[in-house]
């Protein structure tokens, strides 16, 4: 049985507005990196079904080769656009992951045990800082109301009670740390990794840079 992923890029050009001073022109390149990562990760598996959630006007901007499905949505809201996402493949699989792409340390460990908990009864969910979610497993059987944002975690949680939907909670450190802020993108530097996000950010930011120069910038 395979395993859809649904990777939400809303807008290229507009994601990661908290970065816009530290990065000017280069947010558009994090962006369409940490896609490229994401992807490299979960093109390993063959068991996963990798869908891009995206607007058109994106797909000028994207690369082209991605081997991935496109599912082109035209909401102005996150969650309404991943609602159209789930009713694309709702016919076609029993469950569903949803991953946010700015998950810098995500690994394979990692894709390999939510690959695992897939094949349970019911749903899962990993915390992210700032009570975030990082990663949700769907039945495709079930409605459940999507609300990504602010404290989103909590509010999933809560979800999972109120239609009575069996869950795991995955705990993981790679999973945990978004890239948001410049204190994510120290966080990043300060973990070399083998990612072409890491080395995108090793580029742009001076190497005698300290968090709070960037939060002074």
């Amino acid at each position: 049985m395979a395993l859809p992923v649904i990777l939400p890029l809303k807008y290229v050009n507009f994601s990661k507005s908290r970065l816009n001073e530290i990065l000017g022109q280069n947010k558009k390149h994090l962006v369409i990196t940490l896609l490229e990562d994401m992807i490299a990760i979960l093109q390993k598996f063959p068991e996963i079904e990798i869908y891009l959630l995206t607007k058109k006007e994106n797909l000028d901007i994207i690369p082209s080769d991605l081997g991935v499905r496109f599912i082109l949505e035209d909401e102005k809201d996150l969650n309404r656009a991943l609602e159209k996402g789930l009713s694309f493949i709702k016919t076609k699989e029993k469950k569903v992951l949803i991953l946010p792409l700015d998950l810098p340390f995500i690994t394979g460990e990692d894709i390999e045990k939510l690959i695992i908990i897939s094949k349970a009864d019911g749903g899962a969910i990993s915390p992210s800082s700032r009570d975030g979610t990082s990663a949700i497993i769907l039945p495709l059987d079930r409605n459940f109301k999507l609300q990504f944002g602010e404290r989103s975690f909590q509010k999933h949680l809560s979800e999972f009670e109120k239609k009575k939907i069996p869950f795991q909670i995955h705990y993981s450190e790679s999973l945990y740390y978004d890239l948001d802020t410049p204190e994510d993108v120290m966080r990043v530097l300060s973990i070399k990794t083998g990612s072409k996000t890491y080395s995108l950010l090793k580029d742009i930011i001076p190497p005698d840079y300290t968090y709070d120069n960037l939060v002074d910038k």
